[in-house]
């Protein structure tokens, strides 16, 4: 597992968990109370649903990149995805028969649509717009879990989420990785502008398939236009 400290800290900052901190060291004495940023409980059926259909989609795409991606490291950590995402599923399972709780083990809207692009896409541009998507599922499922982990209703469900961190820590270490050896530091960082928590970069217009997706492999290029030099982005601008 690589750097879990520094990415457990990240998935912190992203629940705004820190923010307390923060405010109850500006010696102002005002304000609201120093709890009142921590993340709010989740209960089993919440967890549960959204856990399952964050697994879920691990294991459609990680199976889609054993069969679509170019570069081999991508192929292999799609065989790990779904090796990992398919035994938290079947603990999840578990747990929500121990609960006697009904979890629908679909996947959200928008991890459909990005499935359903991921599917006509192969090769290195593949490649690309798997890698944003994991990055932004693996900041998402960190949250989610670190939630359940901290404030899930009941022991089993912490139990549950705190057995899932470091495997999704140990992923999204190494998509980082990944996407550091290609160049593609510039790209995501921790700025969630690009593929965040907003549906609108992560859901839909980070993967459409138009000119200024067409690159020679993983680099940034630049465009001169009207006499200044932009920064190619895969968003849609509208």
């Amino acid at each position: 597992m690589r750097r879990p400290v520094q990415l457990l800290v990240s998935a912190i900052v992203a629940l705004g968990l820190l923010a307390p901190v923060a405010a109850a060291s500006d010696g102002s004495g005002h304000g609201s109370p120093w709890w009142s940023d921590d993340p709010a409980p989740i209960s089993a059926q919440e967890f549960l649903t959204a856990a399952a259909a964050s697994n879920q989609f691990e294991i459609v795409t990680g199976q889609l990149a054993q069969e679509r991606a170019s570069a081999p490291e991508i192929k292999a950590l799609g065989a790990e995805f779904v090796e990992h995402h398919t035994m938290l599923l079947q603990q999840g399972r578990a747990v929500a028969t121990k609960l006697g709780i009904t979890v629908p083990e679909t996947l959200t809207p928008k991890q459909q649509r990005i499935v359903a692009r991921l599917q006509q896409l192969s090769g290195k541009r593949f490649d690309r717009k798997w890698l944003i998507a994991q990055i932004a599922a693996h900041r998402e499922a960190l949250a989610l879990n670190l939630r359940g982990a901290i404030r899930g209703d009941v022991p089993e469900i912490r139990t549950l989420a705190q057995g899932a961190l470091p495997f999704i820590t140990q992923h999204y270490g190494q998509l980082l990785d990944i996407a550091c050896n290609y160049n593609w530091s510039h790209r995501y960082g921790d700025d969630s502008h690009h593929y965040g928590d907003d549906s609108h970069h992560y859901g839909d217009d980070s993967y459409r398939d138009d000119d200024s997706d067409r690159s020679d492999g993983y680099h940034h290029r630049r465009h001169h236009r009207d006499g200044q030099d932009r920064s190619t982005d895969y968003r849609h601008h509208g």
